[in-house]
């Protein structure tokens, strides 16, 4: 099918079959799933700069359906959400500065797709090993992470200045008490510092930023995972639609092939969202972290199949990995979610 905006022919099929996974990965992970949008689009062939662009937008749809389905379920603080969208805007808005000089330059596809590899490699790498390390841990708690004391340190810290003047208020203090996330104080600054830092490398990358704010939130601030999951999908519906918004006053969106994206990632949001309410949370971030790391090297793939002649067949290998193992996450939640039903297994 040929896509006009992107100039490029697609198969509405594997749009259709991404789709799906992104909505159903989406509501399980917390994710907007950029790191599978763009790095699927990019696979598919689509100009770095659309896959970008395009990413961004299913992005914000997907989250606001799997956003509303969380705070259903009690999974949103979004007081912790506003207060790191002070960072996000500001964030995305750089990002986009410095995509555009890096198209201008003619070397976008390369830059983004190596910085994929190495972040997507690290931070699936490192989930795995907190996994493994716990379950060696005979005296670990179920569902605790390997960073808890970093985390209770992150909580404790006290930046200046401890209060701050505001008109028709008066002096205001910097910290805040988070009961949905199970913080009793934390500085205003830390939320505001990880949103921008995450807004800029989602505006950099096409993604929401999901995939590094949820295990920002577990691993560097103790949000319990699940709520982690819903905060992040709050979170990454304004940085989607920020993000949308910049890339589509620089015409650098496919509203077409978001659409098609759109449609099958809504049937699959209410499956994963529904899922996070029976399945250990140890488990969805084992699965998240090897889910990660299938994107990393399917983007490794697509980059050496583009760098030597002699390696142009890693090029088709590159979709069969990236949607092959997002598949088989797809059905494993299924189950995991089946299995729980069939067991008469409680919601968490």
């Amino acid at each position: 099918m040929w896509f006009p905006n992107a100039e490029v022919v697609v198969n509405p099929a594997l749009l259709l079959l991404l789709g799906v996974m992104v909505g159903t990965l989406s509501g399980f992970f917390g994710v907007g799933g950029g790191f599978l949008i763009t790095g699927g689009l990019l696979v598919f062939g689509v100009p770095p700069i659309f896959a970008v662009g395009t990413g961004l937008t299913l992005i914000m749809g997907s989250s606001i359906i799997n956003t509303l389905k969380h705070r259903h379920l009690g999974n949103v603080d979004l007081r912790l959400g506003l207060i790191m969208l002070v960072g996000t805007v500001p964030g995305v808005f750089f990002a986009e500065q410095l995509n555009s000089t890096l198209d201008e330059a003619g070397i976008i596809g390369p830059v983004i797709r190596y910085v994929y590899i190495v972040f997507l490699a690290a931070l699936g790498g490192f989930i795995i090993y907190d996994y493994l390390k716990q379950r060696r841990n005979p005296d670990a708690i179920s569902g605790e992470i390997s960073t808890a004391s970093l985390a209770r340190r992150v909580q404790r810290m006290r930046i200046p200045p401890h209060t701050i003047w505001i008109p028709g208020l008066g002096k205001v203090p910097t910290y805040v008490a988070l009961p949905v996330s199970g913080i009793d104080q934390l500085s205003v600054f830390i939320p505001v510092i990880v949103g921008f830092s995450v807004g800029f490398f989602a505006g950099l990358l096409g993604a929401g930023g999901g995939f590094l704010l949820m295990p920002v939130l577990i691993f560097g601030m103790g949000v319990p995972t699940t709520v982690a999951i819903g905060t992040d999908l709050f979170q990454i519906i304004v940085t989607g639609s920020w993000g949308t918004f910049i890339y589509a006053l620089s015409h650098k969106v496919d509203p077409l092939m978001a659409i098609i994206m759109l449609v099958a990632a809504s049937a699959g949001s209410q499956l994963g969202a529904t899922a996070t309410r029976y399945v250990d949370p140890g488990r969805i971030r084992v699965l998240f972290g090897i889910t990660v790391l299938s994107g990393s090297l399917a983007v490794a793939l697509k980059q050496a199949a583009e760098s030597s002649a002699s390696l142009e067949y890693l090029g088709a290998v590159a979709p069969v990995v990236l949607l092959g193992v997002a598949t088989v996450m797809c059905g494993v939640i299924a189950l995991l979610l089946l299995r729980a039903k069939r067991e008469g297994a409680p919601s968490r």
